[in-house]
């Protein structure tokens, strides 16, 4: 299929006639799952014809890739592997099956999201005129090795989730710049609105009306700073402060990182865990903070989670570490530190003594939930990316 010139209805600001196919090579409702699905959504919303497709074995679980796609009304393509990690022959059958369909499916572009489906599409596209474009979440840049090299050679645009994965990628991987496009990760801030009737959470953990509330969601794992983080909460306990700290995550090392640590610092009694939380209970959960933490990113570089929180109206204690000080600006929706205990503890104390300053930062972190990380914003510059990319010669 030739590129196509731009269409009159883009000049005049109308829906879009454009027809993309989405690949998200997984089945599991984790990482970017739910961003992409929004992303589909509100491009339909728009007038885009998105085609979807995901992987559709789950083994003995429950796709909710698919059921949340369906949600959305949406039904995914169903004769894809789309297997997460490689698998030689799965994926050459996947290779054989989607070239079949391109051959017989018109689409402008395919947009793809995880590596496997990224790899997958471009080899289903050799020798075909079809643009293919990989969405980043990596928050400071994809690994340097030879399948991202491939990937960044290959693909005809890079949307990236930050200006530091943007910097990086065009320097480890020397390509020219105007390929890689910045997009602000989204948020659903209709479902994270702190208008909300919501879950009385704190009810429910036991926290007493007047203790103020840390929050942080992220995984129970040894490289999420879990120990700075009890450390510094241990020094505001014993300073008499009538605080708490809701931790909203779980993990394979649970105990050894947190319990056996919160434990050992006399902490059982300030300290609720949570566990894993859906639906309006994990909402319900970030409206009962008072504040919002988080040390490191994890498998989504893009730190979901902070914006979630944003647009609950939470001020942010963050440190300086992948995408976290684009996200959260100094000293007007949160603090940013360098992750230190010390540093830490300084910051928690202060959004507790200091209340109209931390309900300075908390408006304003909803309004930049809503004016930079929205999903109408983020679907229109997806959008404009797809613009770019049709209105050009494919290389």
């Amino acid at each position: 299929m030739n590129a196509v010139c731009l269409r009159e209805d883009w000049i005049m600001g109308t829906q879009s006639t454009i027809r993309v196919l989405h690949l998200f090579s997984n089945s599991k409702w984790t990482g970017p799952a739910e961003p992409v699905v929004n992303l589909c959504a509100a491009l339909r919303n728009r007038g885009v014809q998105v085609v979807f497709a995901c992987a559709p074995a789950a083994g003995s679980g429950y796709n909710k890739v698919q059921a949340m796609a369906r949600a959305r009304g949406m039904e995914p393509l169903g004769f894809l592997h789309l297997h997460k990690h490689r698998r030689p022959f799965k994926n050459w059958a996947d290779v054989r099956l989607l070239r079949r369909y391109l051959n017989s499916t018109t689409f402008d572009l395919i947009h793809c999201h995880l590596d496997n489906d990224t790899e997958i599409a471009l080899s289903a596209v050799s020798g075909k005129a079809l643009p293919v474009v990989r969405s980043s979440y990596e928050g400071a840049g994809f690994p340097d090795d030879r399948r991202h090299r491939y990937f960044m050679k290959m693909c005809s645009a890079v949307i990236e989730p930050s200006q530091k994965a943007r910097q990086t990628d065009v320097s480890r991987f020397h390509v020219a710049p105007e390929k890689l496009y910045v997009v602000n990760a989204a948020v659903d801030t209709e479902r994270f609105n702190p208008a909300r009737s919501l879950p009385d959470m704190r009810g429910t953990l036991d926290i007493p009306a007047a203790a103020f509330v840390y929050g942080i969601v992220a995984r129970l794992q040894t490289h999420r700073h879990y120990e700075d983080l009890f450390t510094a909460f241990a020094g505001l306990v014993k300073e008499g402060r009538n605080v708490r700290l809701m931790v909203i995550g779980r993990g394979t090392r649970q105990e050894q990182v947190a319990f056996e640590p919160v434990k050992a610092l006399g902490l059982e009694d300030a300290v609720h865990f949570t566990g894993y939380l859906d639906g309006d209970d994990y909402v319900g959960a970030l409206a009962g903070m008072d504040a919002g933490l988080f040390l490191t990113p994890g498998t989504d570089g893009t730190c979901r989670a902070v914006r979630e929180i944003m647009a609950m109206g939470k001020p942010m204690i963050t440190s300086n570490r992948g995408m976290l000080a684009e996200i959260v600006t100094h000293e007007t929706d949160g603090l940013v530190t360098d992750g230190s205990p010390g540093a830490l503890q300084t910051a928690m104390r202060l959004l507790c003594e200091n209340t109209a300053l931390r309900q300075s930062y908390g408006v304003a972190a909803r309004e930049t939930a809503q004016t930079r990380y929205g999903m109408n914003q983020y679907a229109e510059a997806v959008l404009d990316v797809y613009r770019n990319i049709i209105g050009r010669p494919v290389l």
